[in-house]
């Protein structure tokens, strides 16, 4: 979304400059090799983690010295970084994009960093929402709702759509899907996004005689806990944790049903990457996904964190690939329709003048 929305803004004449941030000793991220790959102007920092103030300083007077007018910030640890910085210290405006919040109970880390980002946005010029959905956060509340606007995030498509490139692929992924039919996940391996519950949906379809198997890509926390489960129920062969893939997007044609159980959610972009792949989508219906999914037209919605709906949904769609087919074609449709990158990016570009124009009054 961050990469797509800058090409945009530089077609519409702003200057851009991806400010990636990352501890000591981190090579080059994926996403500032991407950056790269599209051409786009990437300033690498990297500095210890936490409320760090010698670190924010290189990256605001960087910002001086090149003359950028606007800080946007996308992520908490950004959002907390500059947006806890006195205005004296951050003289430019900031706008910052809440693309969702993630704690889904308990005394943890992540609850510390929500209470942390709610309190830096207080301090931010715009706070951008990705759905309407987020607006109902109590800690969005009071004085800052006056300065929330929301946005939806984008992909390129239509004719900006880049082709996908199979030949990159991991192809013991490729040998994997091609099996037979396959369901396909894609997010951190972390407890929001619901992986063990779809691997106890998984495991029922296949004990009900289902030739199926399984992909769940990306990182994080919960592999070795997932890994157990899939050894305890004996569906080593059947399911795929292949990690982190670079284009992840690019497997997406792969999969028979795009899978999306997460307790919480903002407005997923790999979901919208799903819809331009046409592959039929089943997700929980929370954050953002019912808009974007028109309300089950163009996926099917299930309640959260429920085992039995996932696996009658999942069930459904395999069962009635006309029914499924139709719905990924009316996504396919909706994407175009309403989520480019270029409606974006216009929304985005009003706001920008709307904060500059503030601030120089």
């Amino acid at each position: 979304m961050l990469l797509s929305l800058m090409q945009e803004l530089q077609q519409l004449g702003i200057e851009t400059t991806l400010a990636s941030i990352g501890d000591p000793g981190v090579p080059e991220k994926p996403i500032e090799l991407e950056a790269r790959l599209r051409s786009l102007r990437v300033q690498q920092f990297r500095f210890r983690p936490g409320l760090n103030l010698s670190g924010a300083t290189k990256v605001l007077r960087f910002a001086r010295q090149e003359g950028i007018d606007l800080l946007h910030s996308h992520g908490y640890k950004g959002n907390i970084l500059f947006g806890l910085l006195p205005r004296l210290v951050r003289p430019m405006p900031m706008v910052s994009t809440l693309h969702g919040w993630t704690w889904t109970g308990g005394l943890n880390r992540m609850l510390l960093y929500e209470r942390l980002d709610a309190l830096a946005l207080k301090n931010v010029d715009r706070v951008v929402l990705v759905n309407d959905a987020l607006k109902s956060n109590p800690r969005l509340q009071g004085k800052l709702a006056q300065r929330i606007r929301v946005i939806e995030n984008g992909l390129p498509c239509g004719d900006d759509t880049q082709p996908v490139d199979t030949g990159g692929l991991d192809q013991s992924i490729v040998e994997f899907c091609s099996k037979g039919m396959t369901i396909g996940a894609v997010g951190r391996l972390s407890p929001e996004k619901g992986f063990d519950l779809l691997i106890d949906a998984f495991a029922a379809l296949v004990s009900q005689g289902g030739d199926l198997r399984l992909v769940i890509m990306g990182e994080g926390m919960l592999r070795s806990s997932l890994e157990t489960q899939i050894a305890r129920l004996g569906l080593q062969d059947r399911i795929l944790l292949p990690g982190y893939r670079p284009h992840g997007h690019a497997y997406l044609t792969l999969f028979h049903i795009f899978a999306m159980p997460s307790l919480t959610e903002g407005l997923p972009m790999v979901m919208l990457e799903a819809m331009r792949a046409g592959v039929p989508i089943v997700a929980s219906a929370v954050g953002g996904i019912p808009r974007l999914l028109d309300t089950g037209k163009a996926g099917l919605l299930i309640p959260a964190g429920q085992l039995q709906p996932l696996k009658q949904g999942l069930k459904d769609m395999l069962e009635q690939p006309q029914q499924a087919l139709e719905r990924a074609q009316r996504a396919s449709r909706r994407l175009i329709e309403h989520y480019s990158s270029r409606a974006m990016a216009k929304k985005y570009l009003d706001m920008y003048q709307e904060v500059l124009l503030d601030h120089a009054g």
